[in-house]
């Protein structure tokens, strides 16, 4: 990427014009990707540097048909709108099982740029096929009031509603001449235009529940994983690179969300292999690198036992049979347990926390 492209569009970011996206559709889309991530992780760090989106774009290379970040998350999976309303009802990592989770809600330009640039992540813009189905992904925006089906290309804000709850904002980015409010009758049954898509563009269109796109899901999640196989140190650095922490779990709702994002992100546990396969583990933040039992997360924060923390029987036992190194760092498993590792010897996906959480 040139280093050029880089000054301009962090300044603008600055200067709060996540806009200047758009000015950037002449790179190639794999460098697109880069700067949608950061876009979006960014907002809550204000002294982002110009590295943190190589390290972005480190952590999630092999995430399959899952782009998250600290705001949202996109799926890849072509489905229709209610399968998708579904899908974002049960996504409630961050939120717990009493709370359901949303189709996002795109109620400002951040927002707006946040879902088109995760759509460019997931699937390249195509002009020439500007209505297929990966050109568009799914969002939380419904009409809820006057369906009449009478063609229309006035928007009244007050007939529609975010899943969320929220009365829509005079924001919105609806294409020239929409919402039109067509109807189609198939086999009988009426469908009306509804449902809003967003584009490649961060467009807007009403359209029919039917139709099958990628979805995205608002996330109030604390943590980011990364795929990449890592030594601890390593998994540290690129944490950090990305402007994120290695993760913290410090109490059992942490447990439970970690538990709940390793398994939607990094896929469940595999029961045909051995308990410490490095598929079943992650790594954490806690260490006692410093001094020896005193247990730190990467902040400099105490790392403190909590009620229900379960250690691997017997651990932490900072077994030396490896050479001559330690079991001095944390990592946790797909179930739920804490292990001290060996932390050069060792490489695991891992969990970087976001920022403020």
């Amino acid at each position: 990427i040139n280093a050029e492209y880089g000054k301009q569009w962090y300044q603008r970011r600055v200067r709060g014009r996540l806009s200047v996206l758009l000015e950037f559709s002449s790179v190639r889309p794999s460098s697109m990707r880069i700067f949608a991530i950061l876009a979006i992780v960014a907002l809550a760090h204000a002294e982002t540097n110009w590295s943190q989106i190589y390290g972005l774009k480190r952590l999630l290379k092999n995430l399959d048909g899952i782009y998250a970040t600290c705001n949202m998350v996109l799926f890849s999976e072509m489905v229709d709108y209610e399968t998708a309303e579904k899908r974002c009802e049960n996504f409630d990592i961050g939120m717990g099982k009493e709370s359901k989770g949303n189709l996002a809600t795109v109620n400002d330009g951040d927002k707006n740029q946040d879902i088109k640039t995760l759509l460019g992540m997931a699937y390249d813009k195509d002009n020439d096929r500007k209505w297929d189905a990966d050109q568009w992904v799914w969002a939380g925006l419904r009409k809820v009031k006057n369906n009449s089906g009478k063609i229309s290309t006035e928007y009244d804000a007050n007939d529609w509603n975010w899943a969320d709850g929220q009365t829509p904002s005079d924001f919105h980015r609806w294409l020239p001449k929409m919402p039109d409010q067509r109807t189609k009758k198939i086999k009988g049954e009426r469908y009306y235009q509804n449902q809003m898509r967003i584009n490649h563009n961060g467009r807007w269109d009403d359209t029919f529940k039917y139709k099958v796109h990628p979805y995205a899901c608002d996330y109030q999640g604390k943590y980011i994983l990364s795929a990449n196989h890592k030594t601890w140190h390593d998994a540290k650095a690129d944490c950090e690179h990305a402007g994120l922490t290695l993760a913290k779990v410090r109490n059992a709702a942490e447990v439970a969300e970690m538990v709940s994002a390793a398994e939607y992100f990094l896929g469940p546990r595999d029961p045909d292999v051995r308990v410490f396969h490095k598929t079943n583990w992650l790594w954490l933040g806690g260490n006692d690198l410093d001094e020896e039992g005193v247990w730190k997360w990467t902040d400099g924060s105490d790392m403190e036992e909590f009620d229900g923390m379960k250690w691997r029987d017997p651990n932490p036992d900072n077994a030396e049979y490896i050479g001559d190194v330690g079991q001095d760092v944390i990592s946790f498993s797909k179930w739920g347990e804490f292990d001290d590792s060996f932390d050069t010897k060792r490489k695991r996906p891992f969990a970087c926390q976001c920022p403020g959480t």
